[in-house]
């Protein structure tokens, strides 16, 4: 059992689907969900194979809004799918931008400039796929006129649910996003990735998907 499931990838994702199938998902959202669940499983496996990876703590946080977007589309909590986006993005940023928290107030701050400048330097990253999202996830954030919120909801309303959109949409957004943000910590992390997958790529195709994982050995062959 080991050797065909030498990470528990396997075992880790039936324990997942199991669980949201009780919330009654249609198959495409099953699909998209379990597909960024793997992606979590990936990033965690690079992470704690290496305890010097840098930016250790935007990995985790990353690693953390995926896992919080899924619950918020099982929740039908379609604002704070979005909020977790937001973070998602600015904790990538912060990784392509080689960003330090020394305890400053905005050490770690990312601002438009910063979309512009990697949008213009890292040319092969889909900064403008990133930033277009983090400018919509914003207009949630802010309430923007753009988005229609359903501010006059009442309690009861909002507590049945909090979302416009179905989960099948939600869920193949989810998975589109942590598709690109894989493409760019790709970029940044081939080393670890090569050693952590070193005698098990079969795994690493698993949980990263065909589409990924041929993607990363088109860009280190």
């Amino acid at each position: 059992m080991l050797q065909r499931d030498p990470h528990g990838f396997r075992k880790d994702v039936k324990e997942f689907i199991t669980m949201i199938k009780s919330f009654q998902v249609d198959i495409r959202t099953e699909n998209n969900l379990t597909s960024a669940y793997k992606h979590v499983l990936f990033l965690e496996f690079i992470h704690n194979s290496h305890p010097e990876i840098s930016h250790k703590t935007f990995i985790k946080s990353i690693i953390y809004d995926v896992l919080s977007s899924i619950t918020a589309i099982l929740h039908k909590r379609e604002r704070y799918l979005h909020l977790n986006f937001r973070s998602m993005i600015e904790h990538l940023a912060r990784i392509s931008l080689q960003k330090v928290d020394n305890g400053g107030d905005f050490d770690i701050t990312i601002r438009t400039l910063d979309f512009e400048n990697l949008k213009s330097t890292n040319t092969d990253e889909n900064w403008a796929y990133m930033h277009s999202q983090y400018k919509q996830a914003c207009g949630w954030l802010h309430s923007s006129s753009k988005v229609k919120l359903n501010i006059t909801a009442s309690f009861p309303d909002l507590l049945k649910s909090d979302s416009k959109s179905n989960a099948a949409k939600l869920s193949t957004h989810l998975q589109k996003m942590t598709t690109e943000m894989l493409k760019i910590f790709f970029n940044y992390y081939v080393d670890e990735i090569q050693t952590s997958f070193y005698r098990t790529r079969g795994e690493m195709r698993y949980v990263l998907g065909n589409h990924n994982f041929e993607y990363f050995l088109s860009k280190n062959p």
